[in-house]
């Protein structure tokens, strides 16, 4: 089982909420009325793992060895919204537990392949969007949170990998799925970003005061077409090895894609 090695490895890397930040150094001054909104929007954001943890037991139900993972990922990402929620008390912002239940949501059935490739790049996403968030925040104790919470985002991506390593590995016949959605996340844009808590119907970011927050500080700390060259090339590494091919462009797992799709029809 993956999980063995996996909690050790997150255990290790693990910050600790109540030493690693220093709380007594925050600069309320330096905050703008405009970034507090912002970082509230993130934090009921980061509410959406209780969704997903979810959805994750009910489509992996057979896969003890994964389910056991999200009880990790779980506990991690329920921190990230907790250490939000912190900043936002001590700048004088409170979330009020009641109003919660109305962002509540349940995801649809899907392909579990899909999903946990679906999962994995948004992970990738996410870390990218978090390290610019940190560079450009103006106070220095929500640039520190921003960064850490970056670098959980890549080592649970890291771990998504490993469990999609796996799924190729047992069943090699779900690597067309993996390469399609993969290639459906990549093609993506500030004004329409993909990630988990964007792409359902109802989604996660619909329900908040601001649903376009995401587009919004994409396009201020983000901007134009080729900021996302660094998740770009983390997803196409790893389907480079799943699919055995060097694969560099879109355009080459789009031929990639295309060519399985042949195979297997001529198969059958």
């Amino acid at each position: 089982m993956l999980y063995d090695d996996l909690f050790v490895n997150l255990e290790r890397a693990r910050w600790n909420l109540s030493r690693d930040i220093d709380w007594e150094a925050i600069e309320p001054d330096k905050l703008t009325p405009g970034w507090i909104f912002d970082v509230r929007e993130v934090c009921l954001t980061e509410l959406s793992a209780l969704y997903a943890t979810e959805m994750f037991l009910r489509d992996f139900y057979a896969d003890i060895d994964f389910c056991s993972f999200i009880s990790v990922w779980f506990y991690e990402e329920m921190k990230h919204h907790l250490v939000l929620r912190k900043y936002l008390e001590r700048v004088g912002e409170v979330i009020e537990e009641a109003e919660l239940p109305r962002l509540r949501l349940s995801f649809d059935e899907g392909p579990a392949i899909e999903t946990l490739t679906m999962h994995f790049c948004g992970e990738q996403r996410l870390a990218h969007w978090y390290t610019a968030f940190s560079a450009n925040a103006p106070e220095p104790v929500l640039r520190q949170i921003f960064k850490v919470l970056a670098a959980d985002e890549l080592r649970h991506g890291a771990a998504y990998a490993k469990y999609l390593r796996k799924a190729v590995r047992n069943k090699p016949e779900v690597l067309p799925a993996i390469l399609r959605m993969a290639l459906w996340m990549i093609r993506t844009t500030n004004d329409n970003p993909k990630h988990p808590t964007t792409v359902t119907e109802p989604s996660v970011v619909s329900l908040l005061e601001d649903p376009h927050y995401i587009r919004r500080m994409l396009n201020m700390y983000l901007p134009g077409r080729d900021h996302e060259a660094p998740v770009q090339r983390r997803i196409l590494a790893l389907m480079s090895e799943l699919a055995g091919t060097k694969l560099s462009s879109v355009r080459d797992l789009l031929t990639q894609i295309r060519a399985l799709e042949e195979t297997a029809a001529v198969a059958v």
